[in-house]
């Protein structure tokens, strides 16, 4: 079966060719078809056989059966996210987490199927991310942060994009703008300097001496270096 279901195509209506929404069907056996696609493509992205079963609303037995034909092995056991943690260690990690949250509004609109509405999203954050660090999991806890209240949005006081950020946290610069400073300085954007040891440094040497000595630094400007010939030869 894992040969044949390799890649289960996009449905835009349900199988039974109405034209309505996958899940808005009055087929039974319609529904149920459409559910099993969904538990398919699921499977086929890296979901485990809890998430599927909470996703589809199909039943366990039904759901690992399913599995165990599509990987050849049963699905691994564990818990699913349940805090925030691991997304707020790393700023690229937050910075993909908005991108998802983008991703679902914008796919909300659409009005499809929860299940289908999930696929979408992570198909779509996988094709624009050259090294996606969250998994399906990471992925459909990014909403259900929102929903608990836990995440909220701020926009960024230095490029005014609305980023995600928990209701303790006391940042409001976007992850991508701390990540572009991390090696910038804050003041003139000036790459900053290898420094393997110490603090982290925020200023360039410039714009430090500038704020020890401002009027040394007025009065004695940093001289041009002349301009270099070249040849055309």
């Amino acid at each position: 079966m894992s040969a044949n279901c390799e890649n289960v195509p996009a449905k835009k209506h349900p199988p039974c060719g109405k034209r309505c929404h996958d899940h808005d069907c009055q087929v039974e056996l319609c529904l149920q078809a459409t559910k099993s696609f969904h538990a398919i493509r699921l499977i086929q992205l890296g979901a485990r056989a809890s998430l599927v079963c909470q996703v589809t609303g199909l039943e366990k037995t039904v759901i690992h059966r399913l599995y165990r034909q599509l990987r050849g092995y049963p699905s691994p056991s564990g818990q699913l996210p349940f805090t925030d943690t691991w997304y707020r260690e790393n700023d690229l990690r937050m910075l993909q987490a908005t991108l998802i949250w983008n991703l679902y509004q914008r796919f909300l609109k659409t009005k499809r199927s929860h299940a289908r509405t999930l696929i979408d999203v992570y198909e779509s954050y996988a094709e624009l991310v050259d090294q996606p660090l969250l998994d399906l999991s990471r992925t459909v806890f990014v909403p259900q942060m929102i929903t608990m209240q836990l995440w909220h949005e701020r926009v960024c006081r230095c490029c005014g994009t609305v980023f995600l950020e928990s209701i303790v946290g006391r940042r409001w610069t976007c992850p991508g703008c701390r990540l572009y400073h991390r090696y910038r300085c804050v003041q003139c954007g000036t790459r900053l300097e290898f420094k393997p040891t110490g603090r982290r440094r925020k200023l360039c040497h410039h714009c430090r001496d500038t704020r020890k000595h401002p009027t040394t630094a007025n009065r004695f400007p940093e001289p041009s270096l002349p301009p270099v010939e070249t040849s055309c030869e």
